[in-house]
């Protein structure tokens, strides 16, 4: 007998065991050594440009920042498109990525056209910061709460536990949140200032002369150097005090606590921060890139089981996000468990014992032997790489299945074990490997899912690709060697009734099969007729919206806390925003209410900033703003919690009513936040034009049932004052350059310093008092310096105008735009309906009303059409290496194409099946169909190979014979395999957890995919491939 891999490991099974012990020891050593996460590592794509300039205009923002950047920067290798943000203080350009674009190359670019602009930044602004746009992942977010402490004994508080966290092991990013920014503020009125004839300009150059560390030298002494330096820079509000301003004649000095009052306190600005009730503190525990979700977790509450709070201080986990990932882990393991159990017990009543048990010990075997080359590839355990070794449990079964099958029958045939082994193994070598390779090359797709939401599934290619190949490893080295003895181990009563099944199987197969397949070859046209038809159907299901499309599902990583995110017009006063997230607490508590408190376990209210996601997507610290508010919700645990949170969330938002106060507000529940899923971007180099064109397309889409959350980004901003200098003014020798600096020092401040206490920087700024800064009217009153030390009423400086433009200004491209958002509640519309109806009855209009206007998808649906039009180039071209692989195995030009032919049978029995049980078709169900389509190659390729090994055998035999009996000689391989499919994704059918529900179209598509797919190959493919063969051979 020929020797090789197969027949040595099959005769020497010492070493088929050392190679099986050798696989899962590696894969068990490491797998301790990978960090576990809840999601992969997502690349957003983005590089983004941030410059700030407080109280700028967002006109300003746009013209000195972001269009110079923009410049720069269009054009530049690897750009998708580039779209700017200008609002007050802040120039944001956000810079996508093409989809093959590499991100580090592209950041270069960036950063050094960015550098490369002259005369920039402009005054008074930051330098710029670019960075790459990453996810940051919540580990815990602590509260500290307390009934009785005043807001700086709190933050104390705080700052110790922030502190004492740090110190620990694998803690590495913690942020603040529900507390303001410390600082030290000097704060005199203008009547002080004029007294001691004094400006602000030069109270702020007095504290940078005497607040200052200097090193002036060193001494070259005999006993060695010593280095020589004065450590005068103040730390503390009260050593301020102390600065002198002015020496007086008698020799005393004017100190700055004399005429000033230094505030050693907070930012001026207002927030809110609650728990229930109770003054509260956040502390955000995030990992860095790497580290160990669960590891840090631990070891946090490991430090809070034994912290003992100092009194009136009650220190909690808020949210922990460690607890729902373990949760999740144990259900894609128990469903993988189940699933096993099943492929098991389909096995037994089929196979030897040996056998079934061999075979199902290879699906283990792979998974855990793929652990050893996570590390390699960058995977973690999360939650995509579990997904993608429970998907695969069906798939990897298969070529295991195949070999067993083979050998089995190589057994019955009255060949001894060793050479059934052999055999059998070698006779469908060369298919099974085929075929694993093709499943590989189908889900190379997977890699081309830039989405957010959805680049979970990137995973699945590399866990396919290791897994698949460890499966062919244990198919063709280590089950030969334990399927390669004579002994059977299936006993009485099992023996008889795996005997009576394979009997009854036999019959099908000889009785229904066989007689089915000679007609399907003989009635051609039919059958193919039959095909065409059940393809058509399922159009037709989905054309007429029996089965919804729904690309992008928002139920995709669904986190355990819901957050609502408002908004109200910019220069709202704080109160109002603190009654807007008291409407919304309200209308939670009357959800629990109404379910006798099974929802919802805690209510957050941050007012003055919004909140941050599980997964935020900059590490940039948060803005606090009057105009926002955030209201979360801590969502009970499953079985307690009875409704999901898709249903809690329509029940907050009915619960809330009509708010047009708000300008937005947005209710999310997404660990990594989704975008629009109705959602248009206006260009137009008109500003009223695109004000126009937006209102009347959101007129339109309010009207549409089932939209809401419409937003637009015109929304008005700040009033503000231009100035403009009159002829007094310019003949005292005034500038608009000096007005501006005299008010801005005035009414914002001159930071005088930064300093360094403990982990906080402090800016130390001086500027007159609040109630100084309140009214026109003391705007009106303030004194302006002119050249010569005189003083004139800005009254006579300058002319005030109010304006008022947009809060934030868009351009796409170097071009103005308008952003129209809506989100759809699938009760009553889907994405794709309003957007038709969108493009059939508004958009033609406005186009031809507005000449120059471009309107185009923006948001979830601009990712929708990349992702399509990405698949539709990615798909052909893996589709094209599918098919030389089968010619190249088959020896044929023609014969694959048979094959092939199966792929839309498997899309429509996809379809069929989300019909039966329900389902929207979703991004998911996409990747089930190219799934399936793996499996029905493989199967193809079975069949086929059967049937050219059988015309070599005997060259007599017509081809209607042989593809018949290759039908009855692989009907038991070609039915198990479809059949360990489904039994092994089956239970994902009945799950209900909200964090993997939207991986359950996925399971849809693999079933009625491979239901289809056996029909297909078992009596569609043989009379298809007999109407060309037969005519080939005349």
């Amino acid at each position: 007998m020929k020797r090789g891999p197969i027949s040595y490991f099959a005769g020497n099974p010492t070493a088929a065991n050392l190679l099986m012990i050798l696989l899962v020891f590696g894969g068990i050593i490491a797998s301790f050594q990978l960090a576990v996460r809840p999601l992969p590592a997502i690349d957003l794509r983005k590089v983004v440009v941030t410059v700030e300039s407080p109280y700028a205009s967002p006109r300003e923002m746009e013209e000195d920042v972001n269009r110079r950047i923009e410049e720069s920067i269009v054009g530049l290798e690897g750009v998708a498109r580039v779209v700017s943000e200008a609002k007050e203080g802040v120039g944001r350009i956000e810079v996508e990525l093409d989809t093959l674009a590499d991100i580090d190359a592209v950041f270069d670019d960036v950063s050094n056209a960015v550098d490369s602009i002259e005369n920039f930044p402009p005054a008074n602004a930051e330098l710029p910061q670019i960075e790459i746009k990453r996810l940051h992942y919540e580990v815990l977010t602590i509260a500290v709460s307390s009934k009785v402490l005043s807001e700086d004994a709190l933050r104390v508080a705080a700052e110790d536990i922030f502190n004492e966290l740090l110190a620990l092991p694998s803690v590495s990013q913690i942020r603040f949140r529900g507390t303001r920014d410390r600082e030290i503020a000097i704060e005199i009125d203008e009547e002080e200032l004029r007294r001691h004839n004094l400006t602000i300009a030069e109270l702020a150059k007095a504290v940078r002369r005497e607040s200052l560390n200097l090193s002036f030298g060193e001494l070259h002494t005999d006993a060695g150097d010593v280095v020589l330096n004065v450590q005068g820079k103040k730390r503390y509000g009260e050593e301020f005090e102390d600065i002198p301003l002015i020496a007086r004649t008698d020799g005393t000095k004017l100190r700055l606590g004399e005429v000033a009052r230094v505030r050693d306190g907070f930012v001026n600005s207002d927030i809110l921060s609650e728990v229930d009730g109770v003054p509260t503190v956040f502390l955000r525990i995030e990992v860095a890139e790497g580290q160990s979700f669960t590891r840090t977790a631990d070891v946090v509450k490991d430090w809070l089981e034994r912290y003992q709070p100092p009194p009136a201080v009650e220190v909690s986990i808020w949210n922990d996000a460690s607890d729902p990932l373990s949760d999740r882990f144990a259900d894609i393991f128990q469903n993988a468990v189940i699933g096993v159990v099943l492929v098991f017990a389909c096995l037994i009543l089929v196979f030897d014992l040996r056998v079934a048990i061999w075979i199902t010990v290879g699906i283990p075997l792979s998974f855990v032997a793929s652990f050893m080359f996570f590390d390699v590839a960058g995977l973690t355990l999360n939650l995509g790489t579990m997904l993608a070794l429970f998907v695969l449990i069906g798939i990897v079964v298969d070529d295991a299945l195949v070999v067993g099958e083979s050998i089995a029958t190589e057994q019955e045939g009255g060949k001894s074990g060793f050479d059934a082994a052999v055999s059998g193994a070698r006779t469908v070598a060369a298919p099974v490997t085929v075929g694993v390779i093709t499943t590989i090359l189908a889900f190379v797709p997977f890699l081309f899912v830039t989405v957010e939401n959805y680049q979970i599934i990137q995973v699945f290619f590399y866990v396919a690709l290791f897994v698949l190949v460890i499966s062919l490893i244990e198919a063709f080295c280590i089950l030969p060697a334990h399927l390669s003895h004579d002994r059977p181990w299936s006993l009485s009563p099992l023996r008889g009734v795996k005997d009576w099944i394979c009997e009854r199987i036999e019959e099908v197969r000889d009785v229904v099969v066989v007689r089915a397949v000679s007609w399907s070859v003989r009635h051609v046209l039919l059958t193919f007729a039959f095909a065409a038809a059940f393809v058509v159907a399922a159009l037709a299901l989905v054309r007429f919206e029996a089965v919804n499309v729904i690309v992008f599902d928002r139920a995709a990583s669904v986190s355990k806390t819901m957050h609502a995110d408002l908004r109200l017009p910019v220069g709202a006063p704080f109160g109002a925003s603190v009654d807007a997230a008291e409407r919304f607490v309200a209308a939670a508590q009357l959800i629990n209410e109404q379910l006798e408190g099974t929802s919802i376990e805690s209510i957050s209210v941050r007012v003055g900033e919004l909140s941050d996601s599980p997964a935020s997507r900059t590490g940039q610290d948060r803005t606090i703003l009057d105009n926002v508010a955030t209201v979360a919700l801590k969502l009970h645990d499953r079985p307690t919690r009875r409704m999901s949170p898709e249903d809690i969330e329509h029940a907050w938002r009915q619960n809330v009513g009509h708010t047009p106060e708000l300008e937005e507000a947005s209710i999310h529940t997404a660990r990594v936040r989704g975008k629009p899923s109705v959602a248009y971007a206006l260009v137009h180099d008109d500003l009223e034009t695109l004000h126009q064109a937006a209102a009347e397309l959101k007129s339109f889409m309010n009207q549409i049932p089932g939209l809401y959350a419409l937003t637009d980004s015109l929304s008005p901003g700040k009033r503000h004052f231009d100035t403009e200098l009159t002829p007094v003014a310019e003949a005292a020798g005034l500038t608009s350059a000096m007005v501006s600096k005299q008010l801005r020092a005035s009414f914002h401040g001159l930071e005088v310093q930064r300093i360094q206490r403990g982990r906080d920087e402090i800016k130390v700024v001086v500027r007159y008092p609040p109630e100084r800064r309140r009214s026109v009217r003391e705007l009106a009153n303030e004194w302006i310096n002119i050249p010569g030390g005189k003083e004139i009423p800005l009254s006579s400086a300058a002319i005030l105008t109010e304006q008022r433009e947009p809060a934030k200004l868009i351009r796409i491209d170097g071009r103005q735009a308008a952003l129209v958002n809506a989100q759809a509640d699938l009760t009553a519309t889907t994405p794709v309906q309003a957007r038709r109806r969108i493009a059939e009855e508004v958009l033609p209009g406005l186009v031809a009303k507005y000449p120059g206007l471009v309107i185009s998808h923006d948001a979830g649906a601009r990712d929708e059409r990349e992702m399509l039009q990405t698949l539709a180039v990615v798909v052909p071209i893996v589709l094209l290496a599918i098919y030389g692989l089968i010619a190249s195995f088959l020896r044929s030009y023609w014969k694959p194409f048979v094959i092939v032919i199966g792929i839309p049978i498997a899309a429509a029995g996809a379809v069929f099946g989300h019909w039966a049980l329900g389902w929207h078709l979703t991004a998911v169900s996409i990747f089930g169909i190219i799934g399936a389509s793996g499996v029905i190659v493989n199967d193809g390729l079975v069949l086929l190979h059967r049937y050219s090994t059988l015309r070599r055998q005997n060259e007599m035999l017509p081809a209607i014979a042989a593809i018949s009996g290759a039908a009855r000689d692989r009907f038991r391989a070609v039915f198990l395999t479809s059949l360990t499919t489904v039994l092994g994704l089956s239970p994902l059918l009945y799950e209900r957890s909200d964090e993997l529900l939207f991986i359950v179209p996925f399971a849809v598509s693999m079933l009625g995919g491979l239901v289809a797919s056996t029909a297909f190959t078992l009596f569609v493919l043989p009379a298809i491939f007999m109407s060309v063969e037969g005519w080939r051979e005349g």
